[in-house]
């Protein structure tokens, strides 16, 4: 459904070598990078929860962007002359990322009309070994990735694990734990998943008008992805 049976290397190789992750940039911090295109669609969504989050959800950061600069009115800036800016690239990496989280969830919950949220992630690394490996999570989850191979649908079958929440919390919950695997490389390409389960396969293919319609192939492209 997302690729077809004809879908060229080099698409499957925009969507597999693409995390959700933030720029080490001080001056791009809150930016996500994208190293090339095709998951743009999926990005760009991502980046704007995550700003609405830090800018109009005060109450559920604790370090979120001041009511004075939040609020959807007119705007002032703070006495000690602090732009919006240099309030977000202060953010901590705990703090970006519990925005990203949640960022990631309510659009889970949104797809699933706020019943449920499925999160698809790769069944690669067992607690156990991920915690006797030295080095970070990130590296350890990168090394992990290295034997896995995606030419096809099937191939992602292999190694896909999907859960399905039933509440907002259980979902945040779940997305803490599995965030490593979103910052990898696959990471945009198993929110897609995550996004078109919680949506719903049925609705999915009616949208489109036709079960021969991909969403993603090198003539449509992400035509159908709005």
């Amino acid at each position: 459904m997302i690729f077809g049976d004809g879908v060229s290397r080099n698409v499957l190789a925009q969507w597999t070598n693409q995390g959700i992750r933030f720029s080490e940039d001080l001056e791009t911090s809150m930016r996500l990078v994208q190293h090339e295109g095709g998951p743009c669609g999926v990005l760009a969504a991502i980046q704007a929860f995550v700003l609405k989050y830090l800018l109009f959800a005060p109450e559920e950061s604790d370090n979120a962007v001041p009511n004075n600069l939040s609020n959807s009115g007119t705007r002032k800036e703070p006495e000690n002359g602090c732009l919006v800016t240099d309030i977000l690239q202060s953010l901590s990496e705990e703090e970006k990322s519990r925005s990203l989280v949640r960022s990631m969830s309510e659009i889970l919950f949104l797809c699933g009309r706020n019943e449920t949220a499925v999160i698809a992630s790769l069944n690669i690394l067992d607690c156990d070994l991920l915690e006797s490996e030295k080095g970070s999570v990130d590296e350890v989850i990168a090394k992990a990735h290295e034997s896995v191979s995606v030419e096809s649908g099937s191939d992602l079958q292999k190694v896909l694990r999907v859960s399905t929440c039933t509440s907002l919390s259980s979902a945040i919950q779940k997305l803490e734990n599995v965030l490593p695997i979103f910052r990898s490389r696959m990471g945009a390409l198993l929110f897609l998943i995550s996004a078109l389960l919680s949506r719903g396969l049925v609705i999915n293919i009616y949208s489109t008008f036709s079960t021969s319609i991909f969403l993603l192939n090198t003539f449509f492209k992400n035509k159908h992805l709005t």
